[in-house]
């Protein structure tokens, strides 16, 4: 695990929410399996309905406070109201309850982003929820990896509106939310590597300007405040950010950040959303309905989740 930031005091008995997500899908299942051989250095304290998870040896408390130094409990929350989905009712809990610091570190297992819709919400996911709480900076979708860190530009949008959202002062200032974040909760020196938008890093124009006209502008404003190795063609500059030590990725698209990540660190990747009040992390797969119920899910990407969450509050 990362070495935390020596400079943040610990604090007595630190708690992070475990939220389960999608009741239909791999949340419960995964959650349960992650806590089963786990100890944790403070406590957890699991968010959801009880109905709805597999382990029956887990304490039930009505109030987060009840939680024991060392222990690991189910805090029983209402769905909310008919019609409803009660992923978000416990996400909503967990974060109020991290805003008003009982909690030190928020870690949300799988939701289905068209069950929020259906239901009237107007969130695509966590993070656009997560935006709300602090509408003078968006936060940033960060993902963590032994082996590969990529921070993402734009998250759940179409494709033919990335383009228009690729602006020079807001890359700089998304480029530098990123880098605070990291110094502020690894205590590391971290080199950005910016990928190509178009292939070959645009050919000098020949197959986009982009690259020319925005990237390379925006990569010259970070110079002398955060190390920017430069912009490199995007089928390989994630083979030359595995190669170095403490590297990121800036990718512009969704797809173009997420597929090498889940490809090569699907297992032990992490997401990380900086630029909130409390440590907020994240398993990198969905609801895997497909395999729901049946017991095979892989713990490993939740696990790891709550043990870089808990990493950063030491």
């Amino acid at each position: 695990m990362p070495n935390p930031n020596p400079k943040n005091p610990p604090q007595a008995n630190k708690v992070i929410a475990v939220t389960l997500g999608d009741p239909q899908g791999i949340g419960p299942e995964v959650v349960a399996k992650s806590i089963a051989d786990y100890s944790p250095n403070g406590s957890l304290v699991i968010v959801g309905d009880r109905s709805h998870f597999p382990d029956p040896r887990i304490r039930v408390i009505s109030a987060v406070g009840q939680v024991l130094a060392g222990e690991t409990a189910f805090l029983q929350v209402d769905g909310g109201p008919a019609g409803a989905d009660p992923s978000f009712a416990w996400v909503r809990a967990a974060v109020a309850m991290a805003l008003r610091g009982e909690v030190q570190a928020v870690v949300t297992a799988p939701v289905n982003k068209n069950k929020w819709l259906a239901s009237g919400l107007p969130f695509r996911g966590h993070t656009d929820y997560f935006a709300t709480l602090v509408p003078a900076a968006a936060p940033a979708m960060f993902f963590w990896s032994p082996g590969l860190k990529v921070a993402l530009f734009t998250q759940h949008i179409p494709l033919r509106e990335v383009f228009a959202r690729l602006d020079r002062e807001k890359i700089t200032t998304f480029v530098g939310l990123v880098d605070r974040e990291l110094r502020r909760l690894f205590a590391l020196d971290f080199t950005y590597l910016f990928a190509g938008l178009n292939p070959h890093a645009g050919e000098n124009g020949h197959l986009g300007s982009e690259e020319i006209d925005v990237l390379v502008p925006a990569m010259n404003d970070l110079r002398g405040q955060v190390p920017v190795a430069g912009i490199f063609p995007p089928d390989v500059v994630f083979a030359r950010a595995r190669a170095m030590k403490n590297a990121v990725v800036v990718a512009w698209t969704h797809d173009q950040g997420l597929i090498p990540f889940k490809l090569l660190q699907a297992g032990n990747g992490v997401q990380l959303t900086l630029g909130l009040p409390f440590v907020r992390t994240s398993p990198v797969h969905g609801t895997a309905y497909d395999i729901a119920g049946r017991g095979i899910a892989d713990p490993a990407s939740m696990l790891a989740a709550i043990r870089l969450a808990e990493s950063l509050l030491r």
